[in-house]
């Protein structure tokens, strides 16, 4: 609807004689007494030009009023326009929405397009937390809401599963096997603290003791604990995962990309294009031309005796190797403390060329709130709250999900335990599958009343203002999913959602459906919550959120 408009827009400013700049906005009109859409593309025009913007506008009018759905143009204030269209507009796009059923708001934009989406990839030394976890929704709804636009689009997860964290998290293990033989062995410095590494260790000695009673070298010891260790816990985060409702694709890990000669491969390839330089025995990646990289250096092999590789080197091999895989777009879901991070990358896909394959979307911290304290939930996992342990504290994982999804992901916020665990429509999640499972009711009772897809529908007859407020609504969906494709700001779907099922309420407790004054109006009408079915359930199902038929 708006890029249509847009373009009628640019039309009557050439027709007005004038340059259509490329940075004026198109919105909905504060009002809808004064019209539909506002524009401020007279301003931007008479800034350029130095020249009286009404007098641009008034031009520019005349040319919008030459358009047979547009009824009325007004010039207001300093040169806005303001624009009303004719209702059919909207009558001929809820039919749309009709006709297509599910399929509205699809298109084929990426067509022979692939997009790897990786997200969560959390530290695999422990259970999935609520920090961590809030990168699932984020990643799986973004991946989602590509394949609704065509893409080939791959769901990953990253395990750092070597560096100097792998080696401590075998150290905590190892140390509940160490202390039967010693009580006054000390806990490893920096070690991993919580039961649950006591548990695991427990659990690899039970399970494990023939080949551990095996290994007499205490290093290798602590190694085999490390592997086993991370075996158990990447299975646990994968159960949390689907426990959640959420599911990946692939499963990549950091020790094979570094074992297939990746990324002592892509070192040789930064070296051959002139991007590295060798100092204090280390080999560091370089980029001075590059205006975005503040710190122009960064270790690819480090200076110990062993030459070890970063997870910097690692990352980017693993990147490469998406590329290699197919990817043509990279969306990687990081936590706010990887900002850091992120320049250097950039900066050596860029010199690997590759500068436009990767985008990222940031998330903040979640803290968990109950009767507005911070939540307490057990120390059973020391200091950290798990995401298992939210969804068995009552919170589906729907409500879970929508909660965190109707966040900005790079914004702190606090998560309401008792809200979202509220069954009732209090809760936002609920309100919205309400509106979907009443929706069902109504056309399940409507049945065998010529309501049938194919049974045309006379929509002029909705003039109600909570019709035509549904309907404007509802016809928004496919630049909205076309707009959060390039913007990330996946939380405008939950909004719009949440929008759409208070409208529907408004409209079903004043206007009558299957009660309607005349059998045109109630088809016309049970045509509108049909075509707000099918937006809502498009809408949820990229969410990852179902949508009921009863409740």
């Amino acid at each position: 609807m708006k890029s249509e408009l847009l373009k009628k827009i640019i039309s009557a400013v050439k027709s007005a004689e004038y340059n259509p700049p490329s940075d004026f906005s198109v919105t909905e009109a504060p009002k809808p007494e004064i019209g539909d859409f506002a524009t401020n593309v007279a301003m931007i025009i008479a800034g350029q030009i130095k020249d009286n913007p009404r007098e641009i506008a008034n031009k520019i009018k005349i040319e919008l009023e030459k358009y047979d759905d547009i009824i009325k143009v007004e010039v207001a204030g300093p040169g806005f326009i303001n624009i009303k269209l004719e209702l059919q507009v909207y009558f001929d796009e809820l039919a749309k929405i009709v006709e297509q059923k599910e399929q509205y708001g699809r298109s084929e934009i990426g067509a022979g397009k692939k997009i790897n989406v990786e997200y969560v990839s959390a530290n695999p030394t422990g259970p999935l937390h609520i920090g961590n976890a809030r990168s699932g929704p984020i990643g799986e709804a973004i991946a989602n809401l590509f394949m609704f636009l065509g893409y080939d689009t791959t769901k990953e997860f990253y395990i750092n599963d070597i560096g100097v964290q792998i080696g401590r998290f075998g150290q905590s293990l190892y140390h509940w096997y160490e202390i039967k033989d010693n009580v006054d062995v000390k806990f490893p410095e920096e070690g991993y603290p919580g039961p649950y590494i006591k548990e695991t260790s427990e659990v690899i000695q039970l399970k494990f003791d023939d080949e551990i009673s095996k290994i007499s070298d205490r290093e290798e010891l602590i190694k085999f604990f490390a592997k086993v260790g991370l075996d158990i816990m990447v299975e646990k985060i994968r159960d949390d995962l689907k426990f959640a409702g959420m599911k990946i694709d692939v499963w990549s890990y950091e020790s094979k990309i570094a074992e297939a000669g990746k990324s002592a491969a892509v070192i040789e390839r930064l070296r051959e294009s002139g991007n590295t330089i060798e100092k204090e025995g280390a080999v560091w990646f370089k980029q001075p031309d590059d205006p975005e990289l503040a710190d122009k250096e960064a270790v690819l092999v480090k200076s110990d005796e062993n030459h070890s590789v970063t997870y910097f080197a690692n990352d980017l091999a693993y990147h490469l190797d998406k590329i290699e895989r197919g990817a043509t777009k990279m969306i990687d879901v990081w936590g706010a403390n990887h900002f850091g991070h992120i320049p250097r990358m950039r900066a050596a896909l860029k010199a690997l060329g590759q500068p436009d394959a990767l985008e990222i979307v940031l998330y903040q911290y979640v803290r968990l709130k109950k009767s507005g304290q911070a939540a307490s939930m057990g120390k059973r996992l020391g200091n950290f709250i798990s995401l298992r342990e939210v969804i068995e504290a009552g919170v589906v994982p729907d409500a879970f999900k929508y909660f965190i999804l109707s966040q900005n992901p790079n914004t702190p916020f606090d998560f309401d335990l008792e809200l979202a665990a509220d069954t009732s429509e209090k809760n936002p999640v609920f309100y919205i599958k309400y509106a979907h499972a009443r929706i069902c009711s109504i056309l399940e009772k409507s049945r065998g009343e010529g309501t049938g897809d194919g049974t045309p529908a006379d929509y002029s007859v909705l003039n109600n203002a909570k019709e035509i407020a549904l309907i404007k609504e509802l016809i928004k969906f496919p630049e909205l999913i076309e707009e959060i494709s390039t913007n990330f700001q996946i939380q405008a779907l939950p909004h719009f959602a949440y929008k759409i099922a208070g409208l529907f309420h408004d409209f079903y407790g004043s206007c009558r459906v299957i009660g309607a004054e005349t059998k045109q109006l109630k088809q016309a009408r049970l045509f509108l919550i049909r075509a707000t079915k099918y937006v809502l359930k498009n809408a949820l199902n990229i969410l990852s959120i179902d949508a009921p038929e009863k409740m």
